[in-house]
C-alpha cells in the first residue's frame, strides 16, 4: 500500500467511519477483520475515493454518509450476523448494491496487496 493515502482526518475518511463499512467488512471477510487490515482497508478507500473528481467524490462521500444513517436507523447488528441489517437493506437499493461491491473490493485490494501468503 502506498503511503500517499488520505489521513486519517480528511472528510472521506471520517464519512467511512460513520458509514459503518468497516464493520461489514469485518463481518463479511475474515481477513478484514484484523486491525491492520482494517486500517488498511480504510486508507485504501478513503484515498482512493479522495483521488476522484469532485462531483464524484462528493457523490461517494453522500453515499458513504446515506450507509452510516442506515446503519444506525436498523439498530444493533444481530448476533451471528454476516452483516449490518442497514447495509444489507441498501445493497438490494438498484446502484447502491453495486456502490458497496465496489467499495468492498477497495478494501480488500487495500488490505491485502503486498501481503504475503504464509
Amino acid at each position: 500500500m502506498s503511503g500517499a493515502h488520505a489521513e486519517n482526518g480528511s472528510r472521506m475518511a471520517r464519512a467511512l467511519r460513520a458509514s459503518g463499512l468497516p464493520r461489514r467488512w469485518a463481518a463479511r471477510y475474515p481477513a478484514l477483520a484484523g486491525p491492520l487490515a482494517s486500517a488498511r482497508a480504510a486508507a485504501h478507500v478513503s484515498g482512493t475515493l479522495e483521488r476522484l473528481p469532485r462531483s464524484y467524490r462528493f457523490g461517494a462521500e453522500v453515499a458513504l454518509r446515506t450507509a452510516g444513517l442506515a446503519l444506525r436507523v436498523a439498530g444493533p447488528v444481530p448476533a451471528g450476523s454476516s452483516a449490518p441489517a442497514g447495509h444489507d437493506r441498501l445493497s438490494r437499493l438498484p446502484g447502491f448494491g453495486r456502490f458497496l461491491d465496489l467499495i468492498d473490493a477497495l478494501a480488500l485490494y487495500g488490505a491485502l496487496d503486498g501481503e504475503r501468503d504464509s
